[in-house]
């Protein structure tokens, strides 16, 4: 019984030595915070992944869909771009490679043009490794906000996990995962959501002041005249 019992223990021992280390993987928005003004045309954020976990992960491929809860705000494509970090698959982007776009604006599960989606693996099939602490960049997603266009903080959010409020499971939930180069999911621990700030736009001057502004410039200008001629 006492030689099972060492046996047993062994066994257990040598399983959680070769277990993988756990990744701690976030899809987050960077910056954090981002400025706009009506009528701004080809602003922009980046989706980040970062691997907190003690272990490295191997990523082959990955989604995401994020929206925004501001029809003022039209969300309008999704690039290679990327500002934060390199492109995860720079060099080896199978969209790139093939002339297709990042972005899926004919996904049948969209239905505004407040929500996005993209998707992207790397063309050798091999994984882009992320270490403990790295972060890598998977696209830079472009928008443009109406004028006029009403003022304030609006959320950046992903479309994956559940609803904060009603902890209902949101329907674009498989639209955010990751892959690795066995085809295996790469499990999302979390989001980090960001801010669209809309200031208020700059007031025009009053019609009369661009009238006296008219006036100045001709008198102006009859001024430089009478004393040109006084001088000839």
């Amino acid at each position: 019984m006492k030689r099972a019992l060492e046996i047993l223990i062994v066994i257990c021992a040598v399983g959680l030595i070769c277990l993988p280390a756990h990744a701690d993987t976030t899809y987050s928005i960077s910056p954090a915070s981002i400025s706009a003004s009506p009528g701004d045309v080809g602003d922009s954020f980046d989706v980040i992944l970062t691997n907190s976990g003690p272990g490295s992960i191997s990523v082959a491929g990955f989604s995401f869909g994020v929206s925004v809860n501001d029809t003022d705000i039209t969300l309008t494509g999704a690039d290679f771009s990327t500002v934060a970090y390199p492109y995860i698959f720079a060099g080896d982007s199978f969209d790139e490679i093939n002339g297709f776009m990042l972005d899926s604006p004919t996904d049948p599960v969209i239905t505004s043009s407040q929500e996005l989606t993209a998707s992207d693996v790397a063309n050798d099939g091999a994984g882009f490794v992320i270490g403990s602490g790295d972060s890598a960049d998977l696209g830079q997603v472009l928008f443009s906000v109406a004028n006029p266009a009403t003022a304030g903080l609006f959320t950046v959010s992903f479309t994956g996990g559940t609803d904060p409020v009603t902890s209902a499971t949101n329907p674009l939930l498989n639209l955010n995962n990751l892959t690795d180069p066995s085809g295996d999911t790469i499990n999302l621990d979390s989001f980090t959501e960001g801010t669209i700030t809309i200031g208020s736009p700059v007031p025009e001057p009053p019609s009369f002041l661009l009238a006296l502004s008219g006036m100045a410039v001709a008198m102006i200008a009859a001024f430089t005249r009478k004393r040109l001629g006084h001088a000839i």
